[in-house]
């Protein structure tokens, strides 16, 4: 492949407004270099190109007039490789601070520049030797995609104490100014119903999820009996939602009557009580199989008056459940619900409650035989292929 760095030296130099001889001077050759690169004479020294592009303002990519999908491409592995590196015991600090600076530099106008910040790269984010990089690309993406909801979340995790305060003071407000608030409240007070709608429903929706969330209700170090009255809470609340439901199929409540009722078992599991802990796992399993059979896409009731015309869709898909680029892909079901271009998403992946199953939660059922085969039914609906190339 022909790289036209010569043509694209000159175009970015006067794009730039840039002399031929202040390049040079930057750079420390002679303008006569700067000619020879331009007119495909010569080509620049390999250990130039980065410093070139610096100057220039532009990436590498750019500047070796690399093809679109081969960049995307190339920052794809980028990514991966980040990844396999953020998610080793023992990972390479030095390593993935390179790898940072290379997709701050490189690839952040990739169509997945995201991805660095929701594949559960904390850990090492947090180290801090590789945090002031993390805070450079953060920085560098936000000025590209301001108020980015990936970045905020991360950073507001990662940050150390001693810059977390001027990094929220510049990206984000002291109360909730976010664009879904606004316009709820601009309908509210304009009498908009049609467009007030939407976004009642969505609001009502995160409301309630904020109340089927342990971590809303549960302080730190709560008691057993504490936990006990939240899952109880959170049980009949969730019945109370789904008060107009006609049967116990799946409906746009599935993720959440799957994980709380996993967790009210395993406290009923607690108190001694084999039974009820048996029968609200049986009803999780019963639900997640008849999940499981969703082929093509299908829209999921409400079950829920309040919620009528919100439009949740479910339907089957491949994805790597661990975000590890040498894993296999696990079937699982994916729901997902679009207002105004905002998304929320569940993806339902049998083998994260096969997990769950195992915890030490239910070692006093582990050898009970209704146990054993509720935990064998979970783990054949798990499903897996290797991944596309």
């Amino acid at each position: 492949m022909k790289l036209a760095i010569g043509e694209n030296i000159r175009k970015f130099r006067k794009k730039n407004d840039v002399t031929q001889e202040a390049l040079a001077d930057r750079l420390g050759v002679t303008y006569q270099s700067i000619s020879r690169w331009e007119n495909g004479t010569t080509y620049p020294d390999l250990e130039l190109i980065p410093v070139i592009a610096e100057v220039l303002a532009v990436t590498v990519d750019e500047l070796l007039g690399m093809p679109q999908i081969e960049k995307e491409k190339r920052a794809a592995q980028t990514f991966d490789e980040l990844r396999r590196e953020c998610i080793k015991q023992d990972y390479d600090a030095d390593k993935i601070v390179t790898l940072l600076r290379d997709i701050r530099r490189n690839y952040l106008n990739s169509e997945s520049a995201w991805r660095p910040w929701v594949e559960g790269n904390d850990r090492a984010f947090r180290d801090p030797q590789i945090l002031p990089e993390a805070r450079l690309l953060a920085e560098a993406y936000l000025e590209r995609h301001p108020m980015s909801p990936h970045i905020l979340e991360t950073m507001a995790e990662i940050e150390d104490e001693e810059h977390l305060e001027d990094f929220l003071r510049n990206h984000t407000t002291p109360f909730d100014c976010s664009a879904r608030a606004l316009l709820f409240n601009r309908y509210f007070r304009r009498g908009d119903t049609e467009k007030l709608e939407p976004e009642r429903r969505y609001q009502l929706y995160l409301a309630f999820n904020i109340l089927l969330d342990p971590r809303y209700l549960l302080k730190r170090g709560a008691s057993d009996e504490q936990k006990r009255a939240a899952y109880h809470f959170m049980e009949t609340l969730l019945s109370l939602i789904r008060c107009d439901a006609e049967d116990d199929r799946p409906d746009m409540w599935i993720d959440e009557r799957i994980r709380i009722g996993l967790r009210c078992a395993a406290q009923s599991l607690s108190v001694g009580n084999q039974d009820e802990a048996l029968a609200k796992t049986e009803t999780v399993v019963k639900l997640l199989e008849e999940t499981m059979t969703i082929t093509d896409e299908v829209v999921l009731p409400t079950s829920c008056r309040l919620f009528d015309g919100m439009e949740w869709r479910a339907k089957e898909d491949w994805m790597d459940r661990d975000n590890n680029p040498d894993s296999p892909e696990e079937r699982m079901i994916y729901m997902a619900t679009l207002m105004n271009d905002m998304c929320t998403c569940h993806c339902l992946f049998p083998g994260n409650f096969y997990d769950i199953l195992k915890r030490n939660d239910f070692e006093p059922l582990r050898n009970h035989p209704a146990f054993i085969n509720l935990c064998e039914r979970v783990k054949a609906l798990i499903v897996t292929r290797p991944k596309k190339a």
